[in-house]
């Protein structure tokens, strides 16, 4: 039995767009999404040495923005921010990390102070262990 010629055309632009639209790394079952711009940045901003002692979280973080724009070539660096739930003072942290990465950095930090530290478009956000962002 022979296809109308409306269905097989309809089928051929389907294949053509599919095979377009789908780049030639992906596969069916490919589900990486893209990194964060934010991200990407951070990874491209090495701190040579990023040293604290004993100070609170959030001077801690503070500090961690300021090495961020020291050695971004751009001088912007990225935004960091504290969500509500992270205890003031909290205890002193103490730190010495070398060529490091500032998105390292921020994790190792949030390790140390007991935190977790999430990737938004527009900061990076310290936030209790139990919130979710």
């Amino acid at each position: 039995m022979k296809q109308p010629l409306q269905t097989t055309l309809a089928t051929l632009i389907f294949a053509l767009v599919l095979n377009i639209s789908t780049p030639p790394s992906a596969t069916a079952g490919d589900t990486k999404v893209p990194e964060r711009a934010i991200v990407t940045k951070a990874k491209a901003i090495v701190l040579p040495e990023f040293k604290l002692e004993g100070v609170t979280f959030f001077e801690a973080a503070r500090q961690l923005t300021l090495a961020g724009r020291q050695y971004d070539p751009d001088k912007k660096g990225v935004n960091f921010m504290i969500e509500q739930g992270i205890p003031k003072p909290g205890p002193k942290l103490t730190l010495a990390l070398k060529n490091v990465t500032l998105a390292e950095a921020s994790e190792r930090l949030a390790k140390a102070a007991g935190v977790s530290v999430t990737a938004h478009d527009y900061a990076f956000a310290f936030h209790p262990k139990s919130a979710k962002p």
